[in-house]
């Protein structure tokens, strides 16, 4: 093995090679092979990165609709299973143009269509940090490796809130950049105006170290970058109270702890916000613009390559009913063509949605709005396996609430696990930002995730005497 690597880097990714090959509760589509991961790791030395980069010779996970060249590229679907792309991803590339190693292709909900993970030609994924519920979706699997400790790093894709919603369900940390942050070839696309790549880890540093590299910025400034460099000395947080009132009673203790600890830390202002307006708004079009994209841009992805499966090939051989109602109400939506009258519509709520959020920022001075990111605990995967198609298309919405909005305006969005900071497991918050302000959205949660570790912290800590 090449001694160029960070000290422990080889053990920690040939360790979590072997986990990845034992985990089980279909996390993984694909494992890479033992071989292959040595000669990764010795490519990963002659790049010749400091040792000190903390990303050169890690592992990640990548999630099974983005393109790793020579690994197939399922999408958890059925008609996929035997694509092999020939090259990385964009995405992929600056990852591993930093030295990390792909360790494997994580499981999904099938195509990307779903919030829960249970259905796809590989099987159900489990969740670690609650056995017995979902592990959340789309990128449930890269949720569940993470969870269970296999990698620290993953990548995820986000069009609704597929990074953000299984990392409240599995207590880990997910984010949706600004939409056209990060280079969006390679992967298997469902909504062309709103698909991201999106990173996932198990902690905000190795997350923001992800975001560096996908962005394209140098790893050595994001690590020496002080997580409060890009904060005001008062954090302007804006809160509607009436999100509490939409979440389940577990959510809402969690959520409501949460803001009782925020609220008395002088570092940071709460401020009341009302968004119900807005969220109507969003709610009254979003899934008709869903429909709008869906089946156009899945086409235009298997037009791509000849070796690839027409639509109909691939609706043919679905797992998901509910996805598959999804398509084909996607096809009726457009029979007339893609570029409709309806779809500028559309576009033009889509435009007025992120001008309202803009002025709300503005109007109230907020550095960031803070949502539960999910409003009803992790369901039951058992439940979520025989839903009817009315029962998937309700959860689907209601687990979106939230999520949806940075997803029209285009802005970045971030979920903080409070099973980690406050012991509220299968829970978590929301941190959305300004479009294009991902940076200073990520030093902000740092700021959070200080209050809240030290609060709770306090409270666990004996009186003195």
């Amino acid at each position: 093995m090449p001694a160029a690597l960070p000290d422990g880097a080889v053990d920690e990714t040939l360790r979590a090679r072997d986990a990845a090959e034992t985990l089980g509760g279909a996390a993984f589509v694909t494992v890479v092979g033992t071989a292959e991961i040595e000669r990764e790791l010795v490519r990963a030395a002659r790049i010749g990165r400091p040792a000190a980069d903390p990303l050169v010779g890690r592992a990640v996970a990548v999630k099974d609709n983005i393109h790793v060249g020579g690994l197939p590229s399922t999408a958890a679907t059925p008609a996929l299973r035997h694509y092999v792309p020939r090259v990385d991803a964009s995405a992929v590339a600056r990852l591993r143009a930093r030295g990390m190693v792909v360790v494997g292709k994580a499981n999904l909900h099938e195509l990307a269509l779903g919030v829960t993970s249970t259905r796809t030609a590989i099987g159900p994924v489990a969740n670690p940090a609650l056995p017995g519920r979902v592990a959340g979706g789309s990128s449930g699997g890269n949720a569940a490796i993470i969870a269970a400790g296999v990698c620290r790093y993953g990548i995820g894709s986000d069009t609704g809130g597929s990074t953000r919603i299984p990392a409240a369900c599995t207590d880990t940390w997910g984010f949706r950049p600004s939409t056209g942050r990060y280079p969006e070839d390679g992967a298997v696309s469902i909504a062309f105006s709103r698909d991201t790549v999106g990173p996932m880890a198990a902690d905000l540093a190795s997350l923001r170290r992800l975001d560096a590299v996908l962005a394209g910025e140098l790893v050595g400034a994001c690590a020496g970058r002080s997580a409060e460099g890009a904060v005001p000395s008062t954090l302007r947080i804006g809160v509607d109270a009436d999100d509490l009132a939409r979440c389940d009673a577990a959510v809402a203790a969690g959520a409501s702890a949460a803001l009782t600890l925020l609220a008395a830390a002088p570092e940071v202002r709460l401020v009341p916000i009302d968004l119900a307006a807005l969220d109507r708004a969003v709610a009254a079009f979003e899934p008709a613009l869903g429909a709008h994209e869906l089946a156009p841009s899945l086409r235009s992805v298997l037009a791509g390559d000849a070796r690839l499966p027409s639509l109909d090939a691939v609706i043919e051989q679905m797992v998901d009913p509910h996805a598959v109602h999804l398509l084909e109400s996607s096809l009726a939506a457009t029979a007339g063509g893609v570029w409709s009258a309806r779809l500028h519509t559309l576009l033009n709520d889509c435009a007025r949605a992120r001008a309202a959020y803009l002025a709300l920022l503005g109007r109230h001075r907020i550095d960031a709005v803070l949502r539960p990111a999910v409003p009803v605990l992790p369901p039951a995967s058992e439940e979520t396996a025989t839903s009817s198609l009315a029962g998937c298309g309700d959860l689907f919405a209601r687990m979106t609430s939230f999520t949806r909005l940075a997803t029209v305006v285009g802005s970045p969005s971030l979920a903080l696990p409070l099973g980690r900071l406050l012991g509220r497991a299968g829970t978590g918050l929301l941190l959305d930002g300004a479009p294009g302000r991902d940076a200073e959205l990520l030093a902000a949660a740092a700021r959070v995730e200080r209050v809240l570790a030290s609060g709770s912290l306090a409270r666990r800590r004996p009186l003195a005497g």
